[in-house]
């Protein structure tokens, strides 16, 4: 596609690393539908971090009725990022443009989602489509204002593998990846070096404070304007101590098998059976709502 290049405020020098030869193994029948498949096959990720794998158009739903939409158009993608040490891998997520005209070149807002979920129908893309996203007042309020919108799955939710939940090398670089993949993203329309901001809160403000610091090494090319940091879990030790017995405790869980996939710890000598027997119920069935409901203080 022809270049669309607006005035720059900032010249940076742009960072491509390539990995040509590297597979990763994604559902078939629809690579970038979110959810456990019983048959993955093997594909070749393109060369540079954030480059589309594939894409299809989607929907986003403004209730569980689904008998709203927002105003926007909508395309579910499949993108190439980094885990923590440094290894391809594929995410997904939700490109979002809103119909409402706004002054080029148009802000493109990379939205890092709150804690959704250990399994994969929790996936973001999964969850606006079926209007159960928790979030999807301060999206559609981004989408209001004109921006777009592109909101990660993270690594491993909605694709093989573990869900990394708290790592923070993985979800920065999966946040600012999808706003490359938004530039990226043909069918998108969105101006290949225009201005972006991150927004984030509570997991997600520490993977928007991620992205922020990663950004000048990993991605110094994206003209960010700026960073909402929400509510971030910055000190675990003080985190899981405030979660110990309240509302919260699924989110502790959540982090624990995050930390605990990104590293390779295996947490079960560690638990209780009662312990065991949550985190399993958790990696398979309920979403953040559900789960905060079910596993109470």
């Amino acid at each position: 596609m022809p270049s669309r290049r607006v005035p720059r405020r900032r010249v940076v020098a742009g960072l491509v690393v390539t990995c040509a030869a590297t597979t990763v193994a994604v559902p078939s029948g629809g690579a970038v539908a979110a959810g456990p498949d019983p048959e993955v096959r093997q594909v070749r990720l393109p060369d540079s971090n954030g480059d589309v794998i594939s894409s299809q158009p989607g929907v986003f739903h403004l209730d569980p009725l689904k008998a709203v939409k927002a105003d926007a158009k909508v395309q579910r993608v499949m993108y190439r990022t980094t885990d923590r040490t440094g290894m391809p891998i594929a995410v997904t997520g939700t490109v979002l443009v809103p119909h409402k005209a706004h002054a080029a070149p148009r802000p493109i807002i990379g939205f890092a989602p709150a804690p959704q979920g250990l399994a994969d129908r929790c996936a973001p893309s999964r969850q606006l489509a079926e209007g159960t996203e928790y979030e999807t007042l301060p999206v559609k309020g981004l989408l209001d204002e004109g921006y777009a919108v592109v909101v990660t799955d993270y690594q491993g939710l909605g694709t093989p593998g573990a869900q990394t939940c708290m790592d923070r090398e993985a979800q920065g670089r999966a946040v600012l990846d999808a706003l490359r993949a938004a530039q990226r993203l043909d069918a998108a329309g969105l101006p290949d070096a225009g201005p972006v901001a991150l927004h984030g809160c509570s997991r997600g403000g520490g993977a928007s404070a991620a992205a922020a610091e990663l950004a000048p090494t990993y991605a110094p090319e994206l003209k960010i304007q700026g960073a909402v940091v929400g509510a971030p879990p910055a000190d675990m030790n003080k985190v899981a101590d405030s979660m110990d017995g309240s509302l919260h405790g699924a989110f502790f869980n959540y982090a624990l098998t995050g930390l605990s996939a990104s590293y390779g710890i295996d947490t079960a000598p560690y638990l209780t059976a009662h312990g065991r027997r949550v985190t399993n119920d958790l990696r398979d069935n309920p979403c953040t709502t559900q789960a905060l409901a079910k596993y109470p203080f």
